[in-house]
């Protein structure tokens, strides 16, 4: 089973592919900015393309590289990390193929691994929709690894989703009981949609396999 988070990012990779994929992804971003993509900038990457394939997924190897060397070195406002462990991972499928993500946190439990992706508000009680949306899709690719290994030894993996607000007292955890949420809920005078929005993110995390977290940072 998958939440409705889960179908409409599934919903969309499927639809979007190959070309119409790249399409797609650049009239969306035309229509939801201020401005427009350059039009040879455009033309020039599809000519990439068409010319090679195999100098194609090189050269985009190398851009998703830059960009993954890009986060690694940044903290973005909507993350409030515990510990300075922000770390470099590549998910390698079964044809060969790389992607390359940084991992907000990680944290290790004896031979286990925490793939921890951290959402963060200062001034509302919970991230927002499209945030916690974000971090829903990192938990579908963590979740879903084999064979993980750090630092060359293969290791167990959990996947987290840590929501975080400057605004909240006290935690919270996938694994609460249900009377130390409802504790929780009343503490910080959570509305009715704000509850039912982390009961169905508690359900999600127990039916997929990650854990969801919601505490107090700065």
């Amino acid at each position: 089973r998958r939440c409705n988070f889960y179908r409409f990012f599934a919903n969309y990779c499927y639809y979007n592919r190959g070309n119409e994929f790249l399409l797609n992804v650049s009239w969306l971003f035309c229509k939801d900015t201020t401005f427009q993509l350059n039009y040879d900038t455009t033309e020039n990457f599809k000519e990439k393309i068409s010319k090679d394939v195999s100098s194609f997924i090189f050269f985009s190897r190398e851009k998703a590289k830059q960009a993954q060397t890009r986060e690694y070195v940044t903290i973005q406002p909507k993350e409030s990390l515990s510990t300075l462990t922000k770390a470099k991972i590549t998910i390698t499928n079964y044809l060969g193929g790389q992607y390359f993500f940084t991992v907000d946190e990680i944290s290790f439990v004896g031979n286990k691994i925490n793939l921890i992706e951290g959402k963060h508000s200062k001034n509302a009680l919970l991230p927002s929709i499209n945030d916690i949306k974000d971090g829903l899709l990192k938990m579908i690719l963590y979740s879903n690894l084999s064979n993980v290994t750090a630092n060359g030894r293969e290791v167990k993996h959990e996947a987290v989703l840590s929501l975080t607000s400057s605004k909240l007292k006290g935690e919270i955890s996938s694994a609460s009981m249900k009377k130390d949420l409802i504790d929780f809920f009343e503490a910080n005078h959570f509305t009715s949609s704000d509850i039912q929005l982390v009961e169905l993110l508690i359900e999600e995390a127990k039916l997929n396999n990650f854990t969801v977290k919601i505490q107090f940072s700065k």
